[in-house]
């Protein structure tokens, strides 16, 4: 068995979609929210007889190496790569030529896993960086757990210990490791020096980055690895790695907002607990979220950067029907309360949190909501809010809250919120022309006619009377069709269709599933052929019409005797056709 077959065996297609999304049982598939598009209804079907997970709605999907593609964003050989270590199967050996052609990012994962190695070794000889975390009350087990490292304060011994490991000046920069101030300068100098090295890792634990936080006077306390082709920090949540298992059970991720934050949090029992690192949330992290989680708690700093940072994050994640809640703690932030009252922290994230807009109510409840001033400062706090609340009935029962609170009426709010322009909290680049999203497209109903031939072969009598399609996947499936001897359901298997063409039809025999067209009796089956056949026939035909005739006008126009000839015996002959399809 080829290694493709072979993973595809050991590893369903359900398995793979279920560490991404929440599935639920729907007769013999599952279904869940599509991790592809805004979903608020689960959309992305799976059907584990296929190895097909798909999406309708946004025509996203297919078999477990195109899943794995488009989720991680990644090319077949890095899923070949990635789905055989899932499913324990042991690829061909790379022979010398393919080594010296490694993968890039290949190459900088095991630059970047040599960097830790070092950091490793010389917090293990750093009494500094060992002093430093024992007043943060961070105990030795933990440094084990998180991978803690320590940067030597010198500006070249890890690029220099890097280049002995047999990686170039180009792979040490592009991994984030080294800084080169000038692009003509020679010189190159270590992006982290005296700083305690926190290990970045994606959700699938690979290792992308580092966090590092300076043990010195440093102005920035704390700096990130330059963004890589391995790690962009609008799509890394520091922590969720660990935190998966939990999230899972939970339905919930708890969001803080630092390193030592999560750690704390972990310390205390909340092991749901990510970060971001180097950036707002973004719409990504929200995405990633989603796929694991229902409901989001915004354990955030208690400043001012703090409250706008969970006001960011509502909206971000209210648009996409995630529900989020907010705790408040007595310090500055987890790590702080963690300190001083850990038993307290356990029970603030234990639970749960109130939902943000009661709590931002609460807040202002305790302000000036009376004078027209108070309530049109209130509102310029809450009308966003408002207008992030992807479901009506939401929106409907907090505007009944808010204008109890500011002692006016659900109209009076429903009209300012009419004149609130709904922006979104992050606006994406501007697209070309031919950069413009497509319509996702649909099956035809040539594709159709085909897929019910495929379901019911003692109908393809009936096949003689269509009109043979142009396009190429519909002729390639028509002419395997014509060929085929089977008896039973008709699989790409059974037709020896291309790969591509193969996906395509388990998708297409997927559609015809969903629409509960599999289970009809042999009249029945008869009857809807027949008429789908005459519509496809239709179609081709109405087609093939319209393109001759605009052939024919231009032909009459230049004055082309011979060409006009021959399009209208075309023509004369798609007139016949016509006929004979007729039903």
């Amino acid at each position: 068995m080829d290694p493709v077959s072979e993973i595809k065996a050991r590893l369903p297609i359900e398995e793979l979609v279920g560490q991404y999304c929440q599935l639920q049982k729907k007769g013999r598939n599952f279904v869940c929210l599509c991790p592809f598009h805004n979903d608020s209804h689960p959309s992305f079907l799976v059907s584990p007889d296929k190895g097909i997970g798909y999406c309708f709605a946004c025509s996203s999907g297919g078999d477990i190496f195109s899943f794995y593609q488009k989720i991680e964003n990644v090319d077949f050989p890095q899923a070949l790569k990635d789905l055989a270590e899932k499913a324990g199967v042991d690829l061909p050996k790379e022979s010398k030529q393919d080594i010296v052609k490694k993968d890039e990012k290949d190459r900088l994962r095991e630059c970047l896993d040599a960097a830790l190695h070092f950091y490793r070794s010389s917090f293990a000889s750093s009494d500094v960086a060992k002093e430093y975390l024992r007043k943060r009350r961070v105990p030795e087990d933990e440094w084990e757990t998180w991978e803690l490292g320590f940067a030597p304060d010198s500006f070249s011994q890890t690029y220099e210990h890097l280049l002995k490991k047999g990686f170039s000046r180009a792979e040490i920069l592009k991994a984030g490791l080294g800084i080169q101030k000038e692009l003509n300068q020679e010189k190159i100098y270590d992006r982290f020096r005296n700083r305690l090295i926190f290990p970045i890792r994606d959700h699938q634990g690979k290792l992308v980055a580092f966090g590092g936080r300076t043990l010195g006077d440093d102005d920035a306390k704390y700096i990130n690895s330059a963004e890589s082709p391995v790690y962009s920090k609008s799509r890394v949540l520091y922590g969720l790695h660990q935190a998966r298992d939990a999230v899972r059970e939970s339905k919930t991720i708890i969001m803080v907002e630092g390193y030592f934050d999560v750690l704390a949090c972990h310390r205390t029992g909340a092991k749901n607990v990510v970060a971001v690192s180097g950036t707002a949330l973004t719409e990504e992290h929200v995405h990633l979220i989603k796929r694991q989680a229902e409901t989001v708690v915004l354990c955030l700093d208690q400043d001012r950067a703090g409250q706008d940072a969970a006001d960011r994050s509502f909206r971000l994640c209210a648009q996409e029907d995630l529900q989020v809640n907010v705790v408040t703690l007595p310090e500055k932030d987890p790590d702080e309360t963690a300190a001083k009252e850990p038993g307290l922290l356990t029970k603030i994230l234990s639970e749960g949190g109130v939902p943000y807009i009661d709590h931002i109510l609460d807040v202002l409840s305790h302000g000036d909501v009376r004078s027209a001033q108070g309530k049109r400062e209130a509102l310029q706090t809450l009308l966003p809010l408002l207008s992030s609340l992807s479901s009506a009935v939401s929106r409907e029962h907090y505007m009944a809250k808010v204008a109890s609170t500011l002692g006016t009426t659900v109209t009076a709010i429903t009209e300012d919120l009419k004149h609130t322009e709904k922006k979104p909290v992050y606006q994406a680049p501007l697209k070309t022309s031919d950069q413009t999203d497509k319509k996702p497209d649909s099956f035809s109903s040539a594709e159709i006619v085909l897929g019910l031939f495929c379901l019911y072969p003692s109908q393809r009598a009936l096949l003689e009377r269509m009109i043979p399609p142009e396009e190429a996947f519909p002729r390639a499936l028509f002419d395997a069709l014509k060929q085929s001897q089977s008896d039973g359901v008709i699989g790409h298997e059974d037709l020896g269709l291309s790969e591509d063409f193969g996906r395509r039809l388990g998708i297409l025999l997927l559609y015809c599933e969903q629409h509960e067209l599999t289970d009809w009796s042999d009249s029945l089956a008869t009857t809807e052929l027949r008429r789908n056949l005459e519509t496809a026939n239709r179609t081709s035909l109405k087609v093939k019409q319209k393109v001759l005739a605009q052939k024919l006008m231009q032909a009459q126009q230049q004055g082309k005797k011979e060409e006009e000839e021959h399009l209208s015996a075309q023509y004369q002959q798609v007139l016949k056709l016509a006929k004979l399809a007729s039903l």
